[in-house]
């Protein structure tokens, strides 16, 4: 849907509009998309500051909901695609947006898009900038960092403790599978924590805003498939240590002989538990095994 009409203002950080939009079209929160409505100038312009949005920038959205976001992305950036898979906010959408002509907006499920068809013909360096819904949020952050894309940076508001585990260092509590996977394909940051009053209907738990930058690095489709085995076997197994959680893969690794002069070459504990290691040390060791294991 392209926004072409004149173009509109309406307060879209006021609750009681967003109420009264809403009601206008029929329309009610859909818990079942988490859909959670920001309604926070302040929170909006944090967000929209956290990914140094620009005229020369393609600002990527993933849910557009009754427009918040979009529109003050559409105050400086010099393109909007959003992609938002609730139909029904179309005509509310269309009203909200109506004469802001660098705003697209795409129905449809992003998990079911190719983003590289998504953003065919745009910038190089695209910037992703979305308010997930909590419920799928881990997936849709991997489906961006490995659709091949050179995303310049991407800026989230998640749940708080998705926010936690995504930054979290080796041998923190939450520290686990996720941790690990965005931290060796980007930097990370938290950069605030929002409150559930500044959404509509409101959540029952804290936000995040947490920024990811990525990693200018060669990532080898052999190397990258031990990884991520490494890193599933190992948190799957998080209260052994490290030798006996890699046991039921040692066939896969090129036997026990091969897992322990991988350990001995790198200068890896075996008896520490992998929740210790770094992304780093876990693509040493998938880099080891990927060379090594036939």
């Amino acid at each position: 849907m392209k926004i072409t009409e004149q173009k509109m203002s309406f307060n879209l950080t006021s609750p009681r509009i967003v109420s009264q939009l809403l009601a206008k079209y029929n329309l009610v929160a859909k818990k079942q998309l988490g859909q959670n409505f920001l309604t926070d100038a302040n929170i909006l312009r944090k967000i929209v500051a956290a990914a140094e949005v620009s005229s020369s920038d393609l600002a990527l959205e993933i849910g557009a909901g009754v427009g918040a976001l979009t529109t003050a992305l559409s105050e400086q950036a010099g393109r909007v695609l959003a992609v938002e898979t609730d139909h029904s906010l179309a005509p509310l959408l269309e009203e909200v947006l109506a004469g802001r002509d660098n705003v697209k907006i795409v129905f449809g499920d992003i998990l079911k898009m190719n983003p590289r068809d998504l953003l065919a013909g745009n910038c190089l360096q695209p910037k992703v900038v979305a308010n997930l819904p909590y419920y799928i949020t881990t997936p849709i952050i991997f489906h961006l960092l490995k659709s091949g894309i050179d995303w310049k940076l991407l800026v989230f508001l998640v749940q708080k403790e998705v926010a936690q585990r995504i930054v979290s260092p080796p041998g923190n509590k939450v520290y686990g599978a996720l941790s690990v996977m965005i931290q060796h394909h980007c930097q990370t940051e938290i950069l605030g924590v929002v409150p559930p009053t500044v959404f509509v209907p409101r959540p029952k738990v804290n936000s995040a805003i947490v920024r990811l930058i990525p990693k200018k690095t060669d990532f080898f489709p052999e190397t990258e498939r031990f990884f991520s085995l490494l890193v599933r076997t190992v948190f799957s197994f998080r209260r052994k240590n490290l030798y006996n959680s890699l046991r039921s893969i040692f066939s896969e690794l090129g036997g026990e002989k091969k897992v322990v002069e991988a350990f001995n070459a790198l200068k890896i504990n075996p008896l520490q538990r992998g929740e210790n290691l770094s992304p780093e040390e876990f693509y040493a060791l998938a880099s080891y095994y990927a060379k090594n294991s036939r």
